[in-house]
C-alpha cells in the first residue's frame, strides 16, 4: 500500500487487486500520468475510498475471495452518493466479463469491464473511456463549480 498523498491537480487511481493484474494495470496507469495506490483487501480499499476521491478505481471481481455479486468494494461503490460517483471512473476486472461489454458494465454499476486476459493491452481502452467520461461530465462539473457546490474534486488523501 502506497502512503503517498495525491496532491491537488494530480490524477489518482486506486487498484483493488492482489494479483498480477495489479502490477500490469499500475504500470499502464502510471504511464498515463496517474499516481497509483494499491489495496489488496476490500476493507483497505473502502477505507481509502472514504478519504480520497480517486479519478479511477479498478476492482478485481474476486478481491479477497469475493464473487461478482458479493464483492464489498463494488457494493460500496454502487451505494455511494451520485455526486461522488461522477468523479471516479470505475473499472471492473475479471474472468467472467467481456472487455468493453457495455451491458455488463451497466449491470454492475461500473463504467468499463475488462477481462483479465486483456489487462496487458488495456491502455488505449482506458484512454478512450476516460476521455468519454470527462466529456460526459464536463458540463455537470462546470455548473457545480460555478454554483460553489464542487466538493469531491478537492478531497485528496
Amino acid at each position: 500500500m502506497s502512503n503517498e498523498f495525491i496532491e491537488v491537480g494530480e490524477k489518482g487511481a486506486l487498484i483493488c487487486d492482489e494479483g498480477p493484474n495489479a502490477y500490469a494495470l499500475s504500470s499502464t496507469l502510471e504511464s498515463m500520468g496517474f499516481k497509483c495506490h494499491t489495496s489488496p483487501t476490500a476493507d483497505e480499499a473502502i477505507e481509502r475510498i472514504s478519504y480520497t476521491t480517486y479519478d479511477l478505481i479498478a476492482v478485481n471481481e474476486e478481491l479477497g475471495g469475493a464473487t461478482l455479486r458479493t464483492n464489498p468494494v463494488l457494493i460500496h461503490l454502487s451505494q455511494a452518493p451520485m455526486g461522488q460517483r461522477r468523479y471516479s471512473y470505475t473499472v471492473l476486472i475479471g474472468t467472467s466479463v467481456r472487455t468493453l461489454d457495455a451491458m455488463q458494465a451497466f449491470a454492475n454499476s461500473v463504467h468499463l469491464v475488462v477481462n483479465s486476459t486483456d489487462i496487458g493491452n488495456v491502455g488505449p481502452v482506458l484512454k478512450r473511456g476516460l476521455a468519454d467520461f470527462d466529456r460526459l461530465y464536463a458540463t455537470y462539473r462546470n455548473v457545480l463549480r460555478e454554483a460553489g457546490e464542487l466538493s469531491f474534486e478537492r478531497r485528496r488523501g
